[in-house]
């Protein structure tokens, strides 16, 4: 079938041709969805450069997966659903760099509504700001850049012009005084779950 042809025929039409090895179906298909997309993910992880290629990435696997797709029955929901599953977990790795006050307020409703849990949340919060700026001029640089501006390792050593090393050992430091200063206040299971974040 000629491709302009192709352009007349509905979306599960040509997954059912694509399945049969039509490269001009999957390409019919790629023109048609990247655009959607990307503009329905690009809204969430705030990030083209990736966005682009969780969509490449999507595409790459609906051809190479294109003879184990039977139980598939839509093609629009089968990729708007990839897309959403591989943008989380984009999201979960950069939650990572992230720092865990967030999450433990979000924890602390959902467990416990009560004032005073929520005071001792924000009283950790406190404890946690009051140790970075209490942190080494370079080191909380280095840190707040990983913490609030969610960058990686990479970025903040080309932001600040050393090295992916330095990066890394600068937030190693930050993470044993972090580690020192909970744990003067019992606070160490909280020390545990900061560092398993900031494992890369």
């Amino acid at each position: 079938m000629a491709s302009k042809d192709l352009k007349y025929l509905e979306d599960n039409s040509l997954f059912e041709l694509l399945k049969l090895n039509s490269k001009q179906a999957f390409d019919e298909l790629y023109n048609r969805y990247w655009e959607k997309l990307f503009l329905y993910l690009v809204r969430v992880i705030k990030d083209e450069e990736e966005t682009k290629d969780i969509i490449q990435e999507v595409f790459i696997s609906v051809w190479n997966r294109r003879f184990e797709l039977e139980n598939i029955e839509s093609i629009n929901a089968y990729l708007f659903s990839s897309v959403r599953f591989k943008g989380l977990n984009f999201l979960q790795r950069e939650s990572k760099k992230s720092f865990i006050i967030d999450a433990l307020l979000i924890q602390s409703a959902q467990e416990d509504n009560s004032l005073d849990s929520l005071q001792s949340v924000k009283d950790i919060n406190s404890l946690l700001d009051s140790t970075i700026e209490n942190l080494p001029s370079k080191m909380q640089q280095v840190f707040i850049l990983s913490r609030k501006e969610q960058l990686s390792y990479k970025e903040i050593a080309e932001r600040l012009s050393i090295s992916d090393k330095t990066v890394k050992k600068q937030i190693s430091n930050a993470l044993k005084i972090f580690r020192l200063s909970l744990q003067r206040e019992k606070l160490i299971s909280i020390f545990l779950l900061i560092n398993l974040l900031f494992k890369s």
